[in-house]
């Protein structure tokens, strides 16, 4: 049974004498929400309280489920969370904009959910937490956003030890992060950072799904290779992607579909370069099938890019590329470009999909086999 429990009104909070001297304000209203969920066992629960209530302490009772197994708690305070208590059925958290009492409240609230497969958290200013640690062996899906600057600084290091995961996101602008050990399980993964540990892809040697968008000074840690990476889709906003994009071609030999996109602001002013690589990685000579690239500018770096990777995936069943410029003069001589630097594909036919050139792609001609390995029907991607 749901149970769905959101305070937003000032006319519901009052302030008892010992709730004062700390500024902590009680909601009559989530006591009796929560000692009515307690006693009619529901098994999801909701509690969200608007930030003009101040610091907003949860009952002692919210620690007393046996039955819970969904529990949201969204700009809530954790000051006391009890050393001995369990959430013996409890399978999905989220905590977001938490404020905790010191790290150990964390923990202590993780740590006793024994059957948690899905965890996410989003920090907030003045959390009280340094260290986030998630230990879990039946953790199986992770979320951690972490994209609010404190003032004065407080970044926020975030310890994974879970080798059961199957989903890893990773949000994260100011903080740090320590993966223990490999992710035997992960299936997918999205990883954005602009603090430079891109050491933490040294994990995801498993991953077959696998979003990226890191900084500009990050650099693909040596030796890690992707085997059963078969989904790859990487942001261009910085300014070192191409270097990260030939890196994860060589290191991705399974890789089947690439996806280049710019999900985030970027300077006017930018310093991108192409460095052709001395060799042809084996992704695009074997396997790749699909490549796909939105908000293409036709800069001359993109260009040359996009050039390579036609020219040199050998197996490619379709390709489409999403022009940024809303400049009907503009995309036909992007089209014009691709069209004309590509013509030794004699396989492949470069058409416009729309009059209006929202998008062009490269496509396999019926009957006609590129390179003698596939004659597959085309899926386009509308956007």
């Amino acid at each position: 049974m749901p149970m769905l429990l959101e305070v937003f009104s000032e006319e519901d909070s009052y302030e008892d004498e010992e709730a004062n001297d700390n500024h902590i304000t009680t909601v009559p209203r989530s006591v009796y929400g929560v000692r009515i969920a307690v006693d009619r066992f529901v098994r999801d629960l909701k509690i969200s309280f608007n930030y003009d209530h101040g610091l907003v302490s949860l009952p002692s009772r919210l620690f007393r489920f046996e039955t819970l197994e969904t529990l949201e708690l969204n700009r809530v305070i954790l000051l006391d969370v009890p050393s001995q208590f369990t959430f013996s059925s409890l399978v999905k958290l989220r905590l977001l904009s938490v404020i905790y009492s010191d790290d150990e409240s964390f923990s202590r609230l993780i740590s006793n959910c024994p059957v948690l497969e899905e965890l996410a958290v989003e920090t907030c200013p003045q959390d009280n937490v340094v260290t986030f640690t998630a230990d879990l062996a039946s953790l199986k899906s992770l979320s951690i956003g972490n994209t609010v600057r404190e003032n004065p600084p407080n970044d926020h290091l975030f310890v994974i030890h879970s080798h059961s995961l199957k989903r890893l996101s990773i949000v994260d602008y100011f903080g740090e992060l320590d993966l223990i050990g490999n992710l035997p399980k992960l299936v997918e993964a999205n990883l954005q950072s602009m603090s430079y540990h891109a050491n933490v892809l040294e994990s995801f040697t498993f991953v077959k799904r696998l979003y990226v968008c890191l900084a500009d000074k990050a650099r693909y840690p040596h030796g890690t290779v992707l085997f059963q990476l078969v989904c790859l889709e990487l942001c261009s906003c910085d300014d070192s992607w191409t270097s990260m994009l030939v890196s994860l071609l060589h290191h991705s030999p399974k890789l089947q579909a690439l996806k280049l996109v710019q999900d985030h602001g970027m300077p006017a002013e930018r310093k991108v370069r192409w460095i052709q690589p001395t060799h042809v990685p084996e992704c695009l000579l074997l396997h790749l099938k699909r490549f796909e690239w939105r908000d293409y500018e036709g800069t001359k770096v993109e260009k040359e890019v996009a050039i390579y990777i036609l020219n040199n995936a050998k197996r490619l069943v379709s390709a489409t590329i999403y022009p940024f410029s809303v400049s009907l003069v503009r995309k036909r001589k992007m089209f014009e470009e691709v069209e004309i630097a590509t013509t030794s594909l004699r396989a492949f036919k470069l058409v416009r999909k729309h009059q209006i050139f929202e998008e062009f792609e490269i496509l396999q001609p019926e009957g006609q086999k590129h390179m003698g390995a596939y004659n597959e029907k085309l899926i386009v991607q509308e956007s």
